[in-house]
């Protein structure tokens, strides 16, 4: 564990909380707790960042704002001490078009779910399952463009997402990066569900560049996740703790795991337990 935490960093679903959940109070008492001693808390989410995830912390009850969020694997970059958002260039409409020409065969082979994300796309094909969970979580309604790659692609994306059964995740992989590899990074998020960005894009160099532009060593900074997107904050971050309820993969690249799944507040207990009680602040 590290000695001085200056700020923590935890991935959202499945880590801070079920999808769509609430806040654990455990979780909510050791932000508070780590607030008042001027601890940065920050998100780090493949989320668009939308005016809903800045204002996330009042919404959850912590009663302030998160100093940072990390959106879009990396992707985009908020800094509320400097009032500044960064983020990546959008892939283009040619881009989109020539993935979506290529893996059209797999999709419709197995109607796989597609959505465009950010750069306010929000067109897809076969919308169905988490896809459709997904859109009634966050308030919105995606627009059906199935079998229509033109209309699909009418507006830049930060990434697509591809969602489908567990069992044809590999083959996606596999099929994209056969072509796009060079170029492209295909991200695990949950089981089935992949995105695809350009390379060199990622939680963990989101974290740096937040930390380079406040002053923070990497080494003082703890990062929560649970899955494949995650493990660049993990590893780059200088202590990364897996949810107890996380993938294989990223407890392998953990420092530690949770006693606690995200939604028994894996990350407060851990807090609390390793960090708040052994400094005396509870």
């Amino acid at each position: 564990m590290i000695d001085e935490i200056k700020a923590v960093v935890a991935d959202i679903d499945m880590t801070l909380t079920a999808k769509g959940g609430e806040l654990p109070k455990a979780t909510i008492e050791a932000f508070r707790v780590l607030h008042e001693h001027d601890v940065l808390l920050g998100l780090g989410t493949g989320r668009e960042i939308s005016d809903k995830l800045r204002t996330q912390g009042r919404d959850w009850g912590l009663g302030f704002e998160f100093d940072f969020v990390v959106g879009m694997n990396g992707g985009m970059v908020l800094d509320r001490f400097h009032k500044d958002m960064w983020q990546v260039e959008l892939l283009t409409i040619q881009e989109m078009k020539d993935i979506l020409n290529y893996m059209m065969p797999l999709i419709d082979k197995y109607h796989i779910s597609v959505n465009a994300e950010g750069g306010g796309n929000h067109n897809a094909m076969y919308i169905q399952g988490e896809l459709l969970a997904s859109s009634r979580r966050h308030g919105f309604d995606f627009v059906d463009k199935t079998g229509d790659v033109d209309g699909f692609c009418e507006k830049r994306a930060f990434k697509m997402l591809f969602r489908t059964e567990p069992e044809y995740e590999q083959e996606i992989r596999e099929t994209f990066l056969a072509k796009f590899g060079d170029n492209f990074q295909i991200i695990g998020t949950f089981p089935g569900t992949v995105e695809v960005m350009h390379k060199g894009i990622d939680k963990g160099s989101g974290v740096k560049r937040f930390a380079d532009g406040v002053g923070i060593d990497m080494k003082n900074i703890i990062a929560f996740g649970d899955n494949e997107n995650d493990n660049t904050m993990l590893v780059d971050c200088g202590w990364g703790v897996c949810l107890k309820d996380g993938s294989d993969g990223t407890k392998a690249c953990a420092d530690a795991i949770t006693d606690y799944d995200c939604q028994e507040g894996g990350v407060g207990h851990y807090l609390i337990d390793y960090y708040l009680k052994p400094k005396g602040w509870m």
